[in-house]
């Protein structure tokens, strides 16, 4: 996953202003970094990866990943 659709993905966090968006930053990286094996046959399989963080849950789909390439 590239940078692009690493901060597309952190700014549809921030649009949720119900949690810090900075820690939820640092808790998306850590997961990505030690997880993305993961995500990626998650998003080639389904379609989508479930992210589960102290800040919360968060969903990204291959349409985000197009999105962030626009």
């Amino acid at each position: 996953m590239g940078g692009l659709q690493i901060e597309h993905l952190l700014n549809l966090m921030e649009a949720n202003s119900a949690f810090d968006a900075d820690k939820a930053r640092h808790d998306v990286l850590d997961y990505l970094n030690g997880h993305m094996a993961i995500v990626v046959a998650q998003l080639e399989e389904k379609g989508e990866a479930v992210i589960q963080t102290p800040s919360g849950t968060f969903r990204l789909t291959t349409e985000d990943l197009v999105a962030a390439l626009a």
